[in-house]
């Protein structure tokens, strides 16, 4: 358990350091349910525990953050995680060697770095950046996930190692120049080898350019990245016997017969003048571009948008127009292509002395051209409304809004449609109690087949003082073949200036026409300190 490893540096940096600050705070938690509900992941009982103290020596906070469960299961990636991270550069460390660490953080993290190369990977390992002058230079590595042995259907997952550097003039956030490279790949035999080879271990390099200017205190922005990758499938595949490439590239990249190659570039601009916006993007990435770092990036896709965004009567009205137009299949390599366009409109209203008023339409237009030439047409309509004033000495605020949306395949049994509404009352008395009302219904239609739903939700907040509160309410919902009741119950209480206990509770009755009923009490208790 890395735990005491966290606990023993805190505790050696604080005895050690002459001039320090320890804050922070930790919290558990653990609920307990009468029966598992099939709509939920949570188990019937667990627990979790949050530890985040804060050691400032010599005007240089280090944060640590902890997060343990008894949700961690071998059998699925890390739930818990550990990270301890510094910002030196930020603190009153100016013209020392400290002030050119950007950040410096040892655990399990998510860094950026850019679009294509490192962007939400999870890590457990460390990562650096540094900011001396004009130039900046960032690295990471670690463990990216764990080895997962199969299990039935489940095929299980290789362990994998990530790590990236970045380097260049300027920092990210502003206008900068920077090389980034990233490295994955696979511990072959971290897991039980399938002889159905459902899955293989892989390795993938990625190397990428990323441009930003910024001008004109923020007016104008451009920003471009271009990224070329090799993945290889499978590590344990043959050589490629060629005398066109030279053997030490071969060597160094791994490339095999089953790697590819794929590029993928991505630009954006904005401009902004007077009380007018303009943007406008453009992204293509090729179907044989894949990122390890990128675990969210759609390939085979190319886009473009642009937008257009004006104030009018001091800011009082504003409206803006967009649009987006996209398409796969790159290369000609599939059985059929999908290209769709979007467009949408929006509008804004905010008097003073009246209510606050959002309007937005939003249009697409799907074609799938395959043998069938499916089209597909959805719209998008939102309208919402907000609106806070004193009555009799009480502090009201209404909400309102109203959504439509349809989706039109053209067949007619797949046609769906959803068409919403909410109202939303506040009242904050003096004592205080804060009194929440809502009447919420839906409308869904797939094919010819409509089914209503109407939900009414009270409650109320009571803050005997800053650090108190207590929440009790319920709410009712029907429907065409359903119905559910359900009462909650929370609240905070201090025990003292650094200790408050936490309590929640809640009971669910559930009938339906389809489904099997039930009845749900779920409960739970934590406590919080903060120092």
């Amino acid at each position: 358990m890395r735990l005491p490893v966290v606990l023993l540096i805190l505790t050696v940096a604080s005895s050690t350091a002459g001039d320090f600050e320890i804050s922070g705070s930790t919290s558990f938690f653990s609920q307990y349910s009468a029966m598992n509900n099939a709509w939920s992941e949570l188990p019937n009982q667990f627990w979790r525990w949050r530890f985040n103290p804060v050691l400032t020596i010599h005007g240089i906070p280090v944060v640590a953050s902890v997060f343990v469960s008894s949700e961690e299961n071998m059998q699925r990636q890390n739930m818990n995680r550990i990270y301890i991270s510094s910002h030196p550069s930020s603190s009153s460390r100016g013209g020392s060697v400290l002030s050119w660490i950007s950040s410096i953080g040892i655990g399990a993290s998510n860094p950026y770095f850019t679009n294509f190369t490192l962007n939400a990977a999870y890590i457990s390992g460390a990562n650096l950046a540094l900011n001396p002058g004009g130039f900046y230079f960032a690295a990471a590595g670690g463990r990216n996930r764990r080895g997962l042995e199969p299990d039935g259907d489940d095929p299980g997952e290789y362990e994998r190692n990530l790590y990236a550097v970045q380097a260049g003039t300027g920092s990210p956030y502003g206008s900068h120049l920077h090389l980034s490279m990233l490295y994955g790949k696979d511990v072959n035999g971290s897991i039980t080898e399938d002889s159905t080879f459902r899955i293989t271990p892989s390795e993938n390099w990625v190397a990428s350019l990323d441009y930003g200017s910024v001008m004109f205190d923020g007016g104008f922005r451009i920003e471009g990245e271009i990224a070329g990758s090799m993945f290889t499938r499978d590590i344990r595949s043959p050589g490629i016997d060629s005398d066109d490439i030279p053997q030490w590239l071969l060597d160094f990249s791994g490339a095999n017969i089953s790697s590819g190659f794929g590029w993928a570039l991505d630009l954006s601009s904005s401009v902004r003048f007077s009380d007018n916006m303009l943007s406008a993007s453009f992204r293509r990435v090729g179907p044989g571009f894949e990122s390890m770092g990128s675990p969210y990036l759609r390939n085979d896709d190319i886009s473009i948008e642009t937008g257009a965004d004006r104030y009018f009567m001091d800011r009082q009205i504003s409206a803006g127009v967009w649009y987006r137009w996209e398409s796969d299949n790159l290369l000609d390599t599939k059985s059929f292509t999908t290209t769709a366009n979007t467009y949408g409109v929006r509008a804004g209203f905010v008097f003073r002395g009246f209510p606050r008023i959002y309007i937005s339409y939003s249009p697409s237009y799907t074609d799938l051209q395959d043998s069938s030439m499916t089209s597909f047409k959805t719209s998008m309509i939102s309208v919402s409304a907000n609106y806070r004033r004193d009555i009799a000495g009480l502090d009201v605020n209404s909400a309102a809004a109203f959504s439509i949306y349809d989706n039109s395949a053209g067949t007619g049994s797949s046609d769906y449609s959803s068409m919403s509404a909410v109202l939303r009352e506040t009242v904050t008395l003096d004592f205080p109690l804060v009194i929440t009302g809502c009447v919420y219904t839906r409308r869904t239609r797939i094919g010819s087949n409509p089914v209503w739903t109407y939900t009414g939700d009270l409650r109320g907040t009571w803050y005997p003082s800053s650090s108190l509160s207590m929440t009790l309410g319920g709410y009712y919902t029907t429907g065409d073949d359903e119905k559910k009741r359900g009462v909650v119950l929370n609240g905070g209480f201090p025990i003292c200036d650094f200790l408050t206990a936490n309590l929640s509770g809640e009971y669910v009755s559930y009938s339906s026409d389809t489904e099997k009923d039930y009845t749900k009490t779920v409960g739970g208790a934590g406590i919080t300190v903060i120092w």
